[in-house]
């Protein structure tokens, strides 16, 4: 943004200045990739920077939210708290108070399919060889149970699947399973029934697949953004529960009897389009073009205001600072609004007929 115009020289400002910040002593250890609570302190160049609230929290030990002296994604995670000098005992999290162990640590995270770990299953994570760390996470309630096989607990959109259960010494048999008879199912209606033999399948279409007849129970996949979209129409290869079925379809519920006709977007063969403004800093001047509506795709750099479309559905980029999550995989719009889209994106009137 131009703020003016200068000729000459001043003295160098002194970057960053202690003046308003608060002494906190010793500094506490510099930012690594781990898992951080809320309010855990880091320390970087002499500045402490203290974990935010959740549920953003859950970006602080992602790498590309580690706290610096520039602005950028990390300013969501992490707030600047006071000022230090020489260093103090860790104030990393998880806490390895035994009194917050589990005990034993179960078996490790391994990636797999969306029926691989199911609700109240643990995994461990070794966030430190040096000396060894690790954490226990517990896979969350039917339907997010979904995600605990397709995302690391650590990861980008971890949360989904994984809720943190406390650190853990030395290793126990694998935890058991729930049955499938304590899950609870949304009875809304379920979209169409996966079908190997169709190959007219876009990003976005929601299909229903059945994993119990007795009792029964449904679940509910969409269809991923282009290119993984294409796998889509690949057959049994890439059904829902097939090994690979992860690289075409996302768990995004449950489903019991009949789709209601508002349930899943139907395919939408309109026109439909948006304004989307350029700021050309060079000259100072706003371009506006009208661009095509498409779906949400891993291959764009999406900004504010950007608009995207869930078959004639139409989500719009929000402001800064949500609008760095647009581009997450994670935060992809979907029919549910209680999933984690709406932290960044607003839904906005459909597309034309």
């Amino acid at each position: 943004t131009v703020v003016g115009h200068c000729s000459g020289t001043i003295e160098p400002t002194s970057a960053p200045s202690f003046d308003e910040l608060d002494d906190v002593g010793g500094c506490p250890d510099v930012w690594s990739a781990q898992t951080y609570d809320q309010g855990d302190l880091v320390s970087f160049m002499n500045l402490v920077f203290e974990c935010t609230e959740d549920p953003l929290s859950s970006h602080c030990g992602q790498v590309g939210y580690e706290p610096n002296t520039a602005p950028g994604a990390w300013m969501i995670a992490w707030t600047v708290v006071g000022h230090c000098s020489g260093s103090i005992g860790p104030t990393g999290a998880p806490s390895f108070d035994p009194a917050n162990s589990v005990g034993g640590c179960p078996d490790e995270w391994e990636m797999g399919s969306s029926a691989s770990y199911e609700e109240g299953d643990m995994v461990s994570v070794t966030i430190s060889t040096m000396p060894l760390r690790q954490v226990a996470y517990r896979c969350n309630a039917w339907p997010l149970s979904g995600h605990c096989g397709q995302i690391s607990p650590i990861e980008d959109g971890g949360d989904l699947g994984w809720t943190f259960a406390g650190s853990c010494d030395g290793s126990i048999g694998p935890t058991a399973s729930p049955s499938f008879d304590a899950l609870s199912v949304d009875a809304s209606g379920c979209p169409e029934e996966f079908s190997a033999s169709k190959t007219d399948y876009e990003a976005g279409d929601l299909v229903s697949f059945s994993v119990s007849d007795s009792p029964s129970r449904d679940l509910v996949y969409q269809c991923r953004e282009s290119p993984n979209a294409q796998f889509c129409n690949q057959g049994a290869t890439f059904a829902p529960d097939s090994e690979s079925g992860t690289l075409a379809w996302t768990l995004i519920g449950a489903c019991s009897g009949t789709l209601a006709p508002t349930y899943s977007p139907s395919q939408y063969d309109g026109t439909c389009q948006f304004m989307k403004c350029v700021v050309e800093e060079t000259i100072e001047t706003e371009n506006c073009t009208l661009t095509d509506v498409d779906p949400w795709s891993s291959g764009v750099d999406y900004v504010e205001d950007d608009v995207v479309r869930l078959g004639a559905k139409q989500f719009k980029c929000r402001e800064w600072p949500n609008f760095i999550w647009c581009n997450e995989e994670a935060y992809v719009p979907t029919m549910n609004d209680d999933d984690f889209w709406p932290q960044a994106w607003t839904a906005i009137e459909d597309c034309p007929p």
